[in-house]
């Protein structure tokens, strides 16, 4: 009988693009391909300005309370994700603002939340966590001037997770308070779709199976663009009664660029998870 890994592998070998993963239980068993192949990051960028919005709250240097003005005349920015393209003038706190650039992957959130905190404070502190392949590239989500937003592997996308989990950076209930942002994660559907739907409808309840899912996807299309790579990405932490592991998926190099659900990518990122998942329940919280 064949492990996970095999399985994984036999996916990653059928399908015609790029593949880079890594995954990790908290008894430090891992699967790992490509894991160190620098690869587009889409909005999973958005994780490290989230990290960046908390570095300085806990340095005194901004507000949860403070006030991010969205003017649609000079801050509009079209096509992407999110929901304030479709809104008139706005008026937000930091917090809120961060949630959406978060929950709803807000691409104009986002460009607020670059200019509130700047574009060289947030390439700085992730040099400083130590990822030394991972960046933003764009000052603004705009893809009449950017063909790319940022750049990751999977390796360090898995590695900020777990210092998120373990406590690593900031302070524990900074890092708390991260989980619970990304634990609302409305775009997560390449790593929940094959959960069974009982595990997903009791998550976070007393004696559910999962306790939350944490995580932050991201992908491109060709947004009208030839030289705009083609990518599907998500990772983040799954939480269960078993413990912990976290996940890093990210898939480029395919032809099909059209966002729907059954697009080929986004179903091999969600056969990989449904086989770490299906793992980690049947060996007792190991992903092997």
């Amino acid at each position: 009988m064949i492990n996970s890994e095999e399985k994984i592998k036999q996916l990653i070998d059928n399908f015609e693009g790029k593949v880079c993963i890594y995954i990790t239980d908290d008894k430090d068993n891992i699967i790992k391909y490509n894991e160190n192949e620098i690869v587009e990051t889409a909005s999973c960028i958005k994780l490290f300005i989230l990290i960046e919005y908390y570095n300085q709250i806990l340095k005194n240097e901004k507000s949860r309370n403070d006030i991010i003005n969205y003017y649609a005349q000079n801050d509009y920015v079209q096509n992407g994700s999110g929901i304030i393209q479709y809104l008139e003038d706005l008026k937000l706190s930091s917090k809120n603002m961060a949630c959406l650039m978060m929950i709803v992957s807000d691409n104009i959130a986002t460009n607020k939340m670059i200019d509130y905190l700047g574009f060289d404070n947030i390439n700085n502190t992730i040099k400083q966590l130590g990822f030394k392949n991972t960046f933003l590239n764009a000052k603004k989500l705009d893809f009449n001037i950017y063909n790319s937003i940022g750049k990751t592997t999977a390796l360090e996308y898995a590695k900020a997770y777990e210092m998120i989990l373990k406590k690593e950076i900031l302070t524990p209930n900074l890092c708390n308070e991260i989980i619970e942002i990304l634990s609302h994660q409305t775009k997560n559907d390449m790593i929940i779709r094959y959960l069974p739907p009982k595990y997903l409808e009791e998550k976070g309840s007393d004696h559910a199976f999962i306790k939350y899912i944490a995580t932050k996807s991201g992908g491109l299309g060709e947004e009208g663009k030839k030289d705009i790579i083609n990518c599907r990405n998500d990772g983040g932490i799954i939480s269960t009664n078993l413990g912990d592991y976290i996940v890093s998926i990210f898939i480029s190099g395919f032809h099909d660029h059209y966002f729907y659900a059954d697009n080929p990518a986004s179903l091999l990122g969600a056969k990989i998870n449904k086989i770490i998942f299906e793992a980690f329940e049947k060996n007792n919280g190991l992903i092997i």
